[in-house]
């Protein structure tokens, strides 16, 4: 069992922007330009920013020889290196194929496998954090999700029992599940704090966004504010309120300091919000009389390049473990990870492999604490998560596709449309009288007072 301890976040510096860097040597002398560096900087009301400096501007006298500035080459970091810096945020981080490998052997020994498991993976609804869940889904095929913003499990009983009635069934009628739950956090591979880059959108995104709204609302408003009673939400965003909801409660519990909690610690508090409710869920669930499971939690964390392009920075998927265990028979085991050996290289490619469409990593390199740690290859982010057939790289605007463009308008277009026939297209219109999620509802007449 690890307990993911919390870390103050490290100011982060982007890669120089200035001109002679991109361009090289130049024929014309030129002045070189303070780089446009990225701050993270929390305001008076303790919102956290990030912004750019501008650059300064350097003027010459007339008749003066401007000097020429050479270039700083700054090398790229190693795998160790970059797994060194996310260990000062998550000390129990490794590799994810190395931390599947161990899972998946560890929890052969108590006789789970895919042959005979369902897999319940309980991740954010982010796109990126399939891929986590095609390398779970590599080992025990095709799970039940019960996805959530930010991992919030709102799936209740019902979502989770239904789940597990899918599970094989092996002889003599026991069943077997496995439960993965993981909150997720960017820190891409300059160090910048909840940044990452998508396929298909030139600027940096984010991650977690659920997260890092709730951490800048706690920071604003307090945390007492949002600890509301168990099932009063937003209608419109129910996800997002039940989720905040649960971690300023947390946060309250644990007696933290909203003042210095950062999106390390924030995502940190999630694990274990989402993790005790997990467990909560199970117990309300699960038939250990009938059933043997396993629970496997902690922190997904993407740490992909800065630039998605083949001249960019690897990207690099970790995962900070937090609880592994057991129920056979209804004796719990818990799981140290770290003691179970890591696979070689070549074992790490192999499963990889698989998991990434048959994309082969070629960037496989040792971490730090034994952890061996593979790249995921920019064409599976390009093509799984983008989706693309067009794009050679993620760090470009997506590919534009107009009719017009591609082939001329063929008449059978022109009469799908339903507006072609007004009285058809008011029939598939909302029903705006009727009942919405938020309209108001009339109090019931047994809940009035006796007059």
């Amino acid at each position: 069992m690890f307990a993911l301890g919390q870390r103050n976040t490290v100011s982060c510096k982007a890669a120089c922007s200035c001109g002679s860097c991109r361009m090289g040597k130049m024929s014309t002398p030129m002045m070189a330009a303070p780089a446009r560096v990225r701050t993270c900087n929390i305001s008076k009301a303790g919102i956290v920013q990030v912004r750019a400096q501008a650059s300064a501007v350097t003027t010459v006298a007339p008749g003066a020889v401007a000097t020429v500035t050479a270039p700083i080459v700054t090398p790229k970091k190693t795998f160790s290196q970059r797994h060194t810096d996310i260990i000062r945020h998550f000390p129990s981080a490794m590799g994810v194929d190395d931390f599947m490998g161990r899972v998946e052997v560890a929890l052969a020994g108590f006789g789970f496998t895919g042959d005979n498991t369902i897999a319940m993976t309980n991740l954010c609804r982010d796109e990126v954090t399939q891929v986590l869940k095609d390398k779970i889904e590599a080992i025990f095929g095709s799970s039940f999700n019960t996805n959530g913003l930010g991992g919030v499990l709102t799936c209740g009983v019902t979502g989770m029992k239904a789940g597990l009635s899918h599970s094989p069934v092996c002889d003599g009628g026991r069943e077997r599940y496995v439960f993965f739950a993981f909150p997720h956090i960017a820190i891409n591979s300059e160090g910048e704090m909840g940044a990452l880059s998508r396929p298909g959108r030139p600027k940096q995104s984010c991650a977690c966004g659920a997260l890092l709204a709730i951490l800048n609302a706690f920071k604003l408003d307090g945390v007492e504010k949002s600890c509301k009673v168990p099932g009063v939400h937003d209608p419109l965003d129910p996800e997002l309120t039940i989720l905040q909801q649960r971690l300023a409660r947390r946060v309250r519990y644990e007696k933290l300091d909203v003042k210095v909690l950062d999106l390390p610690g924030l995502t940190q508090v999630a694990e274990r919000t989402i993790t005790d409710d997990l467990e909560y869920l199970i117990e309300k669930a699960v038939d250990p009389a009938i059933a043997d499971y396993a629970v496997i939690t902690g922190v997904q964390i993407h740490n992909w390049g800065k630039e998605l392009s083949e001249n960019g920075d690897a990207s690099i998927e970790f995962v900070a473990p937090a609880k592994a265990y057991t129920v056979v028979n209804g004796l719990k085991t818990y799981i140290d990870l770290p003691q179970v050996p890591a696979l070689s290289p070549r074992q790490i490619q192999a499963m990889s492999t698989r998991s990434l469409n048959g994309i082969a990593a070629k960037n496989i390199q040792l971490g730090v604490r034994g952890s061996v740690i593979s790249e995921v290859p920019l064409e599976y982010l390009v093509t799984k998560l983008g989706g693309s057939q067009l794009m050679v790289d993620g760090s470009s605007y997506a590919p534009s596709f107009s009719s017009t463009d591609s082939f001329e308008w063929p008449t059978w277009q022109s009469r799908i449309r339903l507006d072609n026939n007004p009285n058809r297209l008011l029939s598939v219109e909302r029903d705006t009288n009727a009942p919405t999620m938020e309209s108001p509802e009339p109090v019931h007449t047994s809940f009035e007072a006796p007059k």
